[in-house]
């Protein structure tokens, strides 16, 4: 079984822990800062773009374009690599927005992986290759043309720790209504009730074998997320916190500030009872024996408006 693949939980759970702890040593330590996981997680932007000269865009990731407003945007990306690589090369195989809106508006807003896209260099493609092509910088340019976010950070993760994640957090429970049966992701379930572990979720939010695929796979995750939040973001975690900034150091490369870690995970857990999961609108089509996801970014940025309370 591939065990990276499909899921996007991780990076949001170790964000939210890793928080937490630095709340708790700021705390203990009021005039020390701590550096050892800000130098851990932080890299250059350089860092996070590929050596293809095709990565140079004229999207300046410091700067926020959505709408004009003050919002914040940080960019998720899920590496599909083997285990243990810890490249952070490849395909993005998830691609996740979380919006902070400077109208109290919070937001998760998956990209479909298999979006069609024209890359630079590279002519007509899946947006899941513009990283593998270009960087971080290709790919945040790529969203900027379909949404009007402009990201202002952006964390590559390796899902290896996923399954890490989910048993140091003492599993999941999880409500299941219609049979998942799928032999590649691994998911065996009936419907009903679960504490799952590791395994059992990662197989569950890798399954794609139902009528909408993709999209019921993306939902699966956005579902099992929201309860991830609704259960495990309180105080009790701060015992759990050594095992999870091991994983954070090993499994994430980001370019992001203390002061980032901080304001995310303040609004996770003031608004995990309140935050919006979205998917951008999109149609599946076959073109050339190559499935797509066709994104009209015009119906995409007025779903967008509309789901993020945006008037201009």
């Amino acid at each position: 079984m591939n065990k990276t693949r499909g899921c996007f939980i991780t990076f949001i759970i170790i964000v939210l822990v890793a928080v937490i702890f630095l709340i708790f040593f700021i705390y203990k330590n009021p005039k020390t800062e701590n550096k050892s996981v800000s130098e851990s997680t932080k890299i250059e932007s350089k860092d996070l773009t590929s050596d293809n000269k095709s990565s140079e865009t004229s999207l300046n990731l410091t700067i926020n374009n959505i709408y004009n407003d003050n919002s914040d945007d940080y960019l998720f990306l899920g590496i599909d690599e083997r285990e243990n690589q810890n490249k952070f090369e490849g395909r993005t195989d998830t691609i996740i927005i979380y919006h902070i809106g400077s109208n109290g508006i919070d937001a998760l807003i998956s990209i479909p992986r298999d979006t069609k896209v024209e890359l630079k260099g590279h002519g007509t493609n899946k947006i899941n290759a513009a990283y593998e092509y270009g960087g971080a910088n290709m790919i945040s340019d790529e969203i900027y043309k379909l949404t009007d976010i402009g990201i202002d950070k952006v964390m590559v993760v390796n899902f290896a720790g996923f399954k890490k994640i989910i048993d140091t957090l003492g599993g999941v429970k999880i409500t299941i209504t219609e049979p998942l049966h799928d032999s590649k992701s691994g998911s065996n379930f009936d419907p009903g009730t679960y504490n799952f572990n590791g395994d059992q979720a990662l197989a569950f939010v890798r399954n794609r074998a139902t009528a909408k695929g993709d999209f019921d796979r993306m939902n699966r995750q956005k579902y099992l997320l929201s309860e991830l939040f609704k259960q495990k973001a309180n105080f009790s975690i701060i015992s759990k916190i050594p095992s999870i900034i091991k994983i954070l150091r090993e499994e994430t490369k980001s370019d992001f500030s203390t002061w980032d870690y901080l304001k995310i995970g303040f609004r996770l857990i003031k608004n995990k009872n309140n935050l919006k999961l979205l998917t951008l609108p999109g149609k599946t089509k076959t073109i050339n024996n190559i499935s797509y996801v066709i994104v009209n970014d015009k119906e995409a940025k007025a779903y967008l408006r509309e789901n993020l309370n945006l008037n201009n």
